[in-house]
């Protein structure tokens, strides 16, 4: 019956891994490279299971004579020795990620994690590459927060006013912003949500407090020069902000 529990135990673990792999959560913890590794854990995790369970039912490998292996394993453990086998407090270690996974609907990093970090959003640098002569080529609309970011370290804010944009990114707010300023952001992984650091444009509209909290939007506007915390940036003035669904993979990578 024990034996038949552990297998269960990471036979549970390998699905677990792979169906948030099928339903793109996984892309809400880890970075997407990282999702070819993930396959190859709960493939691995079932086969030991597989593995394990047959070796403890006593049949033998392939290729393994029956009277070698009845052999090798007819005699009673040591007490206090078994063969290596993990406790059942290393099961139960085990089997808890599981549990809390079915438990807890999964969902990205959004407002709620921003208030106890430092947001970025004035300059970025040694997070998207430029091209050879120095500058990101990309279409109005096809930058990302990111992009702004690192377009903002080239450049005074001046150089960048009536610019026209077009971002997407949850809505975070607090006292800073005052009533008619929203932060547009984005968080952006290197490995996982461990080492998360968000990043925003800082939004002029003046419905900002109708917006909720985490509440993703595409934000249509031109950029003025402003102030925010004391620094001098570039302040997205918003024409149009739209309502959407979070993205299926809701981080930027660095």
């Amino acid at each position: 019956m024990q034996t038949i529990l552990k297998a269960l135990v990471l036979i549970a673990t390998g699905l677990f891994l792979y169906s948030r792999v099928l339903n793109d959560s996984i892309l809400f913890y880890i970075n997407q490279r990282f999702v070819t590794l993930t396959v190859a854990a709960s493939v691995g995790f079932i086969l030991v299971a597989v593995s394990y369970y047959r070796r403890s039912m006593g049949q033998p490998e392939e290729g393994e004579h029956e009277h070698d292996y009845e052999h090798d394993h007819d005699h009673e453990p040591a007490e206090g020795h078994e063969h290596g086998n993990l406790s059942w407090v290393g099961w139960v270690i085990v089997a808890i990620p599981v549990v809390f996974g079915l438990l807890v609907r999964p969902q990205p990093l959004g407002a709620a994690a921003v208030g106890n970090r430092e947001v970025n959003v004035s300059a970025m640098t040694s997070v998207t590459a430029p091209s050879s002569d120095g500058r990101i080529n990309l279409q109005v609309g096809e930058k990302t927060i990111v992009d702004w970011l690192v377009e903002f370290q080239r450049s005074e804010p001046a150089a960048f006013a009536g610019e026209e944009a077009s971002v997407i990114g949850f809505v975070y707010s607090d006292e800073r912003f005052g009533e008619d300023r929203f932060l547009v952001g984005r968080f952006i992984l290197s490995c996982c949500v461990a080492d998360a650091s968000p990043v925003g444009l800082v939004v002029r509209w003046p419905e900002a407090m109708e917006l909720t909290p985490d509440q993703w939007v595409e934000v249509r506007g031109h950029f003025e020069v402003g102030t925010f915390d004391g620094l001098e940036i570039p302040i997205l003035v918003a024409d149009e902000v739209i309502l959407i669904d979070a993205p299926t993979n809701p981080y930027l990578y660095g």
